[in-house]
């Protein structure tokens, strides 16, 4: 709760509740603040006070000096290739009929712009004029061509973070006119610290009949610019909010807007396109953009600190809009009572796609099911974004799936282990968000909070260095994996020594399943001449035995742990298994099973007339 009271024309006091978004809560001993300011007659600035306030009472002040009307202190390169059309850094709001009736007639500049955000911005004297002598016929630009031009002329290069940008004109980038302006540093340890504006692009095409289109082309390089830098500062499009600010896991709650009147939205995408965006813009941020810039830890937002988690381009949509923003509605989720999991516990997570338009939509078959479709980003409280990736992908023949008005389609992914190693090894909270772009419209899920226990033995602790490794992680992945002995040695450790942990199911599962088939593997020949693929009998007795145990015995805490999806699947390939080897009686124990189990946890009907249409009656 806050209150925000004018006590006279020289007097304020603001009363809010003391609320930890990061860093250490130890270091303000309160839970209530009272600031108090008071401006002397004649004196640009006069007197503070901060009182805190605790719960049992009692009051602690402090006089305060006023230091700066800034947050931070940040420079601005611009430099230009010498190709390029000279550099638009300021602009006359007043030049185009096209603006808000009320709007000043100003003269604006990227200066002005950041520094009513918040920001003490000083524009180095060293600027400087690429030669493009040595280029040779190719005088377009790559992101790795403009990262190498940064460390080459940027005189405030030093690879480290830094409250400095550097902003380079440039001619056209490589993919061609469609690209008016990127923040295209990604490359090398420190990100966000470079951004390039094209001025052979579209942002000079005015619209046919403009009357004065000279001012309509100064505008837009103008908004180019500062919305590439926006980016530098950390900031995602206003369509892309829920995805922002260190990657998925947002410092203050945002909702993707695509009609904003922001330096972040993209003219062309708002209902009635660039004259209706321009005829009611502002020339500012949105305030939870400012909010954002000026309060958030200050790693967020300084230049070559925290990773962005992509490189966020000005592009020109092949029609200057998307196709119906807002058509779908992405969700991740745990399909479990308590986001909650157990230390060495592998998460497993399930992503459901619903049609929230008024017309039947057709999406790739494997959308949800293939990771290659799909970004997710895993981050641990005060840690640092990890994309999480799948460990393998598939080339599937085109097919489409047609979603009916409300209408969705599911997929289920084990999102602990990645190519890059674990994403969700540490005891601690976490932040999981996942993305897929749907012919160009680009859909965010809800960011999902989950909590990992801290170790409930000193064996789970043992164990630990050896199972968060890669090979443990794809033999969890991919249900078994009978050639690294290692990892199975492992996974039978987790068996036997930490029975009572989920985690254990998915070892014993992970062990049984290639039982349940002739499994192929590739081995040397004897005289290590060439290769050959030999066949691991099957032991379905055997694994069945296992599987029944880990999946039927009881049904509540393996769903849990393995999600609707992934546990509803292996109970399938049980059957499957069971019903090949002659034990139809068995296979349809375990259908009957499943089919249980589905009613019993509200699965969707026409999942369990599937499988009831398996069983043999």
């Amino acid at each position: 709760m806050t209150s925000d009271r004018c006590l006279g024309l020289n007097k304020r006091k603001v009363e809010a509740n003391i609320t930890y978004r990061d860093g250490d809560a130890r270091l303000i001993q309160g839970d209530r603040v009272i600031f108090e300011a008071g401006r002397d007659r004649g004196i640009g600035y006069g007197s503070y006070k901060l009182t805190l306030i605790t719960a049992g009472g009692s009051r602690r002040s402090y006089n305060l000096n006023f230091e700066s009307q800034h947050f931070d202190e940040v420079e601005f390169e611009v430099d230009r290739v010498a190709n390029a059309a000279a550099p638009t850094t300021t602009y006359d709001i007043g030049s185009h009929h096209n603006r808000p009736g009320n709007l000043p007639a100003e003269n604006i500049s990227l200066q002005t712009v950041y520094q009513r955000a918040g920001f003490g911005v000083s524009m180095s004297p060293n600027t400087s004029v690429i030669p493009t002598a040595g280029a040779g016929a190719n005088s377009t630009w790559s992101d790795a061509e403009m990262h190498n031009a940064m460390v080459t002329y940027w005189s405030r290069f030093q690879n480290r973070p830094k409250w400095a940008l550097w902003v380079l004109f440039a001619r056209r980038h490589d993919i061609g006119r469609g690209l008016g302006g990127i923040m295209f540093d990604d490359i090398g340890a420190n990100h966000r610290q470079g951004t390039a504006i094209f001025t052979d692009s579209f942002i000079q095409d005015a619209p046919a009949g403009d009357p004065n289109a000279a001012a309509w082309r100064q505008r837009m390089v103008f908004w180019t610019a500062i919305h590439e830098m926006g980016h530098a500062f950390n900031l995602a499009h206003s369509w892309q909010k829920s995805l922002s600010h260190n990657g998925g896991d947002p410092w203050i709650p945002l909702a993707n807007n695509n009609e904003a009147r922001t330096f972040m939205s993209y003219p062309f995408r708002v209902a009635g396109g660039e004259n209706a965006f321009f005829s009611d813009f502002r020339f500012r941020f949105m305030d939870e953009e400012l909010t954002f810039m000026r309060h958030a830890p200050r790693r967020f937002v300084q230049m070559g600190n925290e990773d962005w988690f992509h490189n966020h381009n000005l592009e020109q949509d092949a029609d200057h809009s998307l196709s119906n923003p807002g058509n779908f509605d992405l969700q991740i989720r745990p399909n479990r009572s308590e986001n909650s999991y157990q230390f060495l516990e592998p998460v497993s997570l399930e992503l459901k796609l619903r049609n929230a338009s008024d017309q039947a939509l057709e999406v790739d078959h494997d959308l949800l099911e293939d990771g290659r479709h799909i970004a997710l980003f895993v981050q641990r409280k005060e840690g640092k974004t990890r994309k999480w990736r799948a460990l393998s992908s598939h080339c599937h023949e085109t097919k489409t799936a047609t979603l009916n008005p409300g209408e969705a389609m599911y997929g289920s992914h084990l999102v602990s282990a990645s190519t890059d190693g674990w994403t969700i090894d540490e005891p601690g909270f976490y932040n999981v968000q996942a993305v897929v772009d749907i012919d160009g419209e680009i859909v965010s899920s809800n960011v999902l909070s989950i909590y990992v226990n801290p170790p409930a033995s000193k064996e789970e602790s043992r164990l630990a260095p050896d199972y968060f490794t890669e090979d443990v992680g794809r033999a969890l992945s991919f249900a078994g994996a009978p050639s690294l002995d290692k990892a199975n040695d492992v996974l039978r450790d987790v068996v036997a020594r930490c029975a009572k942990n989920p985690a254990a199911r998915h070892a014993d599962l992970a062990l049984s399943a290639p039982m349940l088939r002739d499994f192929k593997v590739l081995n040397d020949a004897a005289d290590k001449s060439e290769l050959g693929i030999t066949s691991i009998k099957s032991k379905i007795d055997q694994g069945a035995k296992s599987q029944i145990a880990a999946l039927v015995d009881d049904q509540n805490n393996a769903a849990d742990t393995l999600g609707h999806i992934r546990y509803y699947g292996m109970l399938d390939q049980l059957a499957t298994a069971m019903s090949s080897a002659g034990d139809e009686r068995g296979a349809n124990r375990v259908l009957k099973s499943a089919v249980s189990s589905m009613k019993t946890r509200k699965v969707l009907g026409s999942v369990i007339k599937e499988a009831e249409k398996k069983i043999n009656t």
